[in-house]
C-alpha cells in the first residue's frame, strides 16, 4: 500500500477515534486486529525512518516488511555465505540488504540480485500467480545499478530464474530474500537454495501470507518444506522465513 494511501487511512481513523499507530513513552505501538492490544512496531521510530525514507520510491514493501528484512538480514551477516534477492524489482530491498551488510563490518560478502528487471516473466498466470507477464515492468536495470553504485560486492543476474543461477553451483548463503510472487519461481527459488544455504542462514519470502498469492509464493513454500525438518514460520507481516538447520 502506498505510503499516502497508508497516512491517509490512518488521519481518517483518528476521526472516529481509532488510531492503529501511537507513540507512547518507550516507543511507537501499533494495534493488532482483530485483538485489543498493542505492540511495539519499531519501523516507525525515527532511525528506521530514517532508513526507509531513502528506499521509498524503489520498492513496494511497506515499513513493518523492510524492518523485518532487515534485522534478518543483520542475524545473518556474520555466517559463512553470501546473500541474495530474488525478486529486485527498483533495488529497494535490495539497497536495505547492501546497507545492513556494509554497517554490519563484515567484508569479502556478495549480495547477489536475480531478476528479469522487465516484469514478470512469460510463466507468469493470472488466475494462479495473481499477475500476468509484464506486470511490474515500469524499471529500468541501468538505473536500479546506478541507484546502488554505492555499495561494493553486488552482482546482478539479469534474466529468468532459474537460469541466472547458472555458474553458482558451489556457492553458499547465509541469506536469502525471496520476492518473486509467482508459483514458479518461488517453487525453483526453494528448490535451488535450499540445498545451498548454511547451517542457520535464513530464507525470507516477502509474499507468502497474502491472500492474492495464496496459490503461487504460499502454495510453492509450502508444497517444498512439506517433506523437510524445516517449517515455515509465518508473520504477521505476512512474510514467513525459514532457518536452515544444521545436517
Amino acid at each position: 500500500m502506498p505510503h499516502a494511501l497508508r497516512t491517509a487511512i490512518r488521519r481518517l481513523l483518528r476521526r472516529f477515534g481509532i488510531d492503529l499507530h501511537r507513540t507512547v513513552p518507550g516507543g511507537s505501538y501499533v494495534h493488532c486486529p482483530p485483538y485489543s492490544y498493542a505492540t511495539y512496531a519499531p519501523w516507525f521510530e525515527p532511525e528506521f525512518q530514517s532508513l526507509y525514507a531513502e528506499i521509498r520510491g524503489h520498492t513496494v514493501v511497506s515499513e513493518d516488511r523492510a524492518y523485518a528484512l532487515r534485522q534478518r538480514a543483520r542475524h545473518c551477516a556474520h555466517l559463512p555465505g553470501d546473500f541474495a534477492e530474488c525478486g529486485v524489482y527498483k533495488g529497494g530491498t535490495a539497497w536495505l540488504i547492501a546497507h545492513t551488510l556494509r554497517d554490519s563490518g563484515v567484508d569479502g560478502k556478495r549480495l547477489f540480485l536475480f531478476d528479469t528487471f522487465r516484469g514478470m516473466p512469460e510463466d507468469a498466470d493470472r488466475a494462479r500467480d495473481y499477475h500476468a507477464a509484464g506486470d511490474l515492468g515500469d524499471v529500468d536495470l541501468a538505473e536500479v545499478q546506478r541507484y546502488l553504485s554505492i555499495f561494493g560486492g553486488v552482482e546482478f543476474r539479469p534474466g529468468p530464474i532459474p537460469e541466472t543461477f547458472g555458474g553458482l553451483d558451489s556457492s553458499r548463503f547465509a541469506f536469502v530474500h525471496v520476492d518473486v510472487d509467482i508459483y514458479p519461481a518461488s517453487r525453483d527459488c526453494c528448490r535451488w537454495f535450499y540445498d545451498r544455504l548454511v547451517a542457520g542462514g535464513v530464507l525470507v519470502f516477502d509474499d507468502y501470507g497474502f491472500a492474492a498469492y495464496r496459490r503461487a509464493q504460499r502454495q510453492a513454500v509450502d508444497e517444498f518444506f512439506a517433506d523437510k525438518r524445516e517449517s515455515p514460520m509465518v508473520m504477521r507481516t505476512g512474510q514467513c522465513l525459514v532457518v536452515k538447520l544444521a545436517d
